[in-house]
This record gives structure tokens, C-alpha cells and sequence, in this order.
């Protein structure tokens, strides 16, 4: 095998981390002695791995230094012969980092560095899943609340079209009393079951602490049917009046203080129609 294939053979990277077994790492010392461009490739091996694991190694603290020496000053000098000297340096035996043992520091700093790297990706995914089950469960909470809102419609639309095939139902359209405002709103009445129902979606919402309020005239005098809920106003939404009735020659809608009032204010009146 020349040089050139035996640095493709990934021995000198498994040297530099201490990974061969000792007779094979004798081995490739013993190369290394005799083949200067072996030497050369192991170097520029040991100087990327160096500069891999330092740029994956976390940054230390800033009083790390200070505390290690804190440290050393109270051990014995045949331990730390320089512990006591100004200049806190450590000198490094010449070519320390072509010790194979060195590496497998190195190499345990990148597998730690990696299982960090790991665990951050895997955080970061569930955090991906948990904000996409979140955004799940939101659409889901919508959808339901457009279910319940098409139900509603449903439900009023069966309810109309049930009342408009009563053939003793009758409609009384009321239009606008207010000149220049168009308005208008709906009676629907039963007389013979003494049941009416009304909509207000040609009526625009209230303004605040103001309600309408539903009247019928019985015997040339207006007579209280209730107040409206504001959220009728201006919706296709019907409303089965509380009271029986059992006769009206006209029926009205009036605008009032929020509550109602015993009569109906009669520059208010929005909306009559005749029976």
C-alpha cells in the first residue's frame, strides 16, 4: 500500500483519536518516523479535528481560569510547580496533540456536543408539533362554531318554512313611518292559534340604552307586545312573540329607552302595517 492509498484508508483519523488497537497504532508510529508526509498529513488531521472540536466545545466561564488557579495554589508544587508563579501558564509538552489520548478528549467533546445538538433538534420539533396540534385544535374549535352557527340557520330556516305552510299564517309587512329612512320588518300571524312571530331585518341595530319595542293596535289603541332583543336587528332572525294575540287591526315597531315604555313614543314609530 503506497502513501497515498494509506492516507485514504482512514487509519491515520483513527490513530489521531486513539481508536487503534496497540499494536496497530505501534505500527503506524513506527510509519510515521520513516515517512515525512505521513508526519505532515497526521498534523493537518490533528489541526482540523482541534479546530471541529473547539468550534462545538461550549464557551467556558469567564472566572473559570481564576477558579482553576484558586485551586491549584492549594494542592502541592509537585503537582502544579507553577501555581504560585505571576505567570499562570500550564506549559504543554512538545507535540501534545499528536498523543493519541488527547483526542479521545476531543472526540468525547463532539459526541457530547452532538447529543446537545441532538436533544435541541428534538426540542425543537416538539415544539413544532406542539404548536401544530394547537393550530389543529383552533381550526377545529372554528369548525365547530361553523357548525353550531349552520345548525342555527337550518334550525330557523325549518322553523320558517313550517310557519309560512300554515295556510291561517298571515304576513303583515311593516314599512317605514321615518321619511327618508327605508325600514322594514315582519309580522307573522296566527289568529287562530293566537301565536305571531316577528323579524327585524330591515331595522338597523339600536343605539346604545335604546330597544325596539313591538305594539299592536286593538280597538283603535296600541297595546304592548314586548321589547326585541338588539341582536335581532338587521339579521334574518325570528322571534315568537310572548303574548297571545288574538286580534290586532295594525301592528308597529317603536324605538324606546332600553326596557320599554307603557306607551310608544309616537315620533319613534319606525315601522306599521295593517292587518
Amino acid at each position: 500500500m503506497n502513501t497515498k492509498e494509506y492516507i485514504e484508508s482512514g487509519n491515520l483519523e483513527a490513530y489521531a483519536l486513539g481508536s487503534l488497537p496497540p499494536d496497530e497504532a505501534r505500527a503506524v508510529a513506527e510509519m510515521l518516523s520513516d515517512n515525512a508526509e505521513l508526519s505532515a498529513e497526521l498534523a493537518l488531521i490533528e489541526k482540523t479535528m482541534l479546530v471541529f472540536a473547539s468550534s462545538l466545545a461550549p464557551a467556558l466561564p469567564s472566572d473559570f481560569s481564576g477558579k482553576i488557579w484558586k485551586e491549584a495554589e492549594h494542592t502541592p508544587n509537585n503537582v502544579f510547580p507553577n501555581a504560585g508563579n505571576a505567570d499562570k501558564t500550564i506549559p504543554l509538552q512538545p507535540n501534545h496533540f499528536k498523543q493519541p489520548f488527547a483526542w479521545k478528549y476531543a472526540a468525547t467533546w463532539i459526541a457530547l456536543t452532538g447529543s446537545v445538538a441532538i436533544n435541541v433538534m428534538l426540542w425543537n420539533n416538539n415544539n413544532k408539533t406542539e404548536s401544530h396540534n394547537i393550530a389543529m385544535l383552533q381550526k377545529l374549535d372554528t369548525l365547530q362554531a361553523q357548525q353550531l352557527q349552520l345548525t342555527s340557520i337550518v334550525d330557523r330556516y325549518q322553523k320558517a318554512k313550517n310557519m309560512m305552510s300554515d295556510t291561517a299564517m298571515k304576513t303583515i309587512v311593516m314599512h317605514t313611518m321615518q321619511k327618508g329612512h327605508p325600514m322594514a320588518a315582519t309580522l307573522y300571524w296566527s289568529q287562530e292559534k293566537a301565536e305571531a312571530y316577528v323579524s327585524v331585518d330591515g331595522l338597523p341595530p339600536p343605539p346604545p340604552g335604546m330597544q325596539y319595542q313591538l305594539w299592536a293596535i286593538q280597538n283603535g289603541k296600541p297595546v304592548d307586545m314586548g321589547v326585541l332583543p338588539n341582536s335581532m336587528a338587521n339579521t334574518p332572525n325570528i322571534k315568537k312573540v310572548d303574548m297571545r294575540v288574538t286580534n290586532g287591526e295594525a301592528f308597529a315597531i317603536s324605538l324606546e329607552k332600553e326596557g320599554g315604555s307603557p306607551v310608544p313614543t309616537m315620533q319613534n314609530i319606525y315601522v306599521m302595517g295593517k292587518a
